[in-house]
């Protein structure tokens, strides 16, 4: 029929499960825990401070200390073709002036980059840095999508 010590093993075992589980939430174990897995660090050991970098003088907001400008700030420009820009000598925004945009579609052509990047505006684009018009430059970037011009 019913056997009694059955139900006074499955008391003791609900009891065990119960008294288990308020000792956890009593006891917080949690930020025991995680300061196992995440230590703080070693008073003891002294922590590496980067030396300050020396300033570079520079002639306009994005002219490296090399002479070099940025290149990326032109619109459709990213760092692969800039390095191939540089590779190819044209290292400031005045050099990318003086480019034409086929000049600067047959370097794209010879470095293996599809005709989805467009030079057209690039030059322009450059002028306006070189000559430290920034806020025309973004003006005309604005005016541009993925840069190109917009269809009118």
């Amino acid at each position: 029929m019913f056997d009694i010590t059955a139900f006074w093993w499955f008391l003791l075992a609900l009891g065990v499960v119960f008294f288990s589980w308020a000792l956890a939430h009593i006891y917080d174990m949690g930020p025991a825990i995680k300061e196992a897995f995440h230590p703080a660090p070693s008073p003891t050991i002294p922590h590496h401070t980067p030396k300050a970098a020396p300033k570079a003088q520079a002639a306009s907001p994005s002219t490296s200390a090399s002479g070099e400008d940025d290149l990326k700030k032109i619109e459709g420009i990213g760092p692969k073709i800039e390095a191939t820009l540089k590779d190819a000598g044209i290292n400031t925004f005045a050099d990318l002036a003086a480019q034409t945009p086929e000049d600067l579609q047959k370097i794209l052509d010879d470095a293996g980059y599809t005709r989805i990047n467009n030079p057209e505006t690039w030059h322009e684009q450059a002028a306006l840095a070189a000559e430290g018009k920034w806020d025309e430059l973004k003006d005309f970037q604005n005016s541009l999508r993925q840069g190109r011009r917009k269809p009118a």
